[in-house]
């Protein structure tokens, strides 16, 4: 009860500093913040929906903390969300050992870093899994080979909703920077985090390595080439970050700040 009171009172803490004095703040200064926020979720305190508008033939919805008016999270859905504490998980929900997302999984943590009223940080969900640590033995069970009971109840506690990085540093409307989950070439479970950078924003990866538990700690190499960065995308062999990745998020980055502007949000 304590670790979960004192998580909630650190992300309401975070969520009031948001816009003071970020503006400085690169995905590398900023990525603890917005981990500890999507990591330790305040799931006690429920969701509020501010706004809510269709733009380019789906629904943007920005939520809140009930009572508050501080926008911290943003969903994009087909449908409206009628009620977001039922439709939106914050924490994995199990149909036995499969992880369930909840009813919209298009949803993220939304950050403006630098108070001008515009989203340029976005922390978006991108599945489930399990996370590699130093108490899963080397002899666990790789792909393909059956589970045993303790094997399944691992698997179960190490699950978390996946959450991809990606930011706007130079605040022009376009994501220039991320931070994305690399999962493991034998069992799928997710085992280090690669940040890739522009920058000089010109759309070359100028600044590549990755990490395994915080960002501070030593770099790992990526392979990598200016105009691509090659991961192991959860359940695939290969897969590539480039330019046009950075795009697509570049379009819902702005899809969010068109919503945004519609609701006036603000400095909200």
């Amino acid at each position: 009860m304590k670790i979960l009171m004192m998580s909630v009172t650190i992300c309401l803490l975070f969520i009031i500093s948001i816009g003071v004095g970020q503006e400085n703040q690169n995905i590398i200064d900023f990525y603890p913040i917005a981990d500890s926020i999507s990591e330790y979720p305040a799931i006690d305190v429920p969701l509020e929906i501010l706004c809510q508008k269709k733009v380019s033939n789906v629904y943007v919805t920005f939520l809140s903390y009930k009572g508050q008016k501080k926008i911290f999270i943003a969903a994009v859905t087909n449908e409206k969300i009628e009620n977001p504490n039922k439709e939106i998980n914050r924490i994995l929900d199990f149909d036995g050992p499969v992880p369930k997302l909840g009813k919209v999984t298009t949803w993220g943590y939304v950050f403006d870093r630098n108070n001008d009223g515009k989203i340029d940080y976005m922390a978006l969900v991108d599945g489930a899994a399990p996370f590699l640590d130093d108490k899963i033995p080397e002899n666990y069970p790789v792909r393909g080979q059956k589970l045993s009971m303790l094997n399944l109840e691992l698997y179960v506690s190490h699950c978390k909703i996946i959450f991809n990085h990606w930011a706007d540093d130079n605040y022009d409307g376009k994501i220039d920077a991320v931070v994305h989950v690399e999962s493991d070439n034998l069992r799928d479970w997710i085992k280090r985090r690669i940040v890739a950078r522009c920058t000089k924003f010109n759309d070359k990866f100028d600044d590549v390595w990755a990490f395994t538990k915080k960002i501070t700690d030593k770099h790992d190499s990526v392979s990598h080439t200016k105009n691509s960065v090659i991961y192991r995308p959860l359940g695939q062999v290969s897969g590539f970050i480039t330019k046009q990745t950075f795009q697509e998020k570049t379009n819902i980055l702005d899809l969010l700040n068109r919503a945004a502007a519609i609701c006036n949000i603000g400095k909200e």
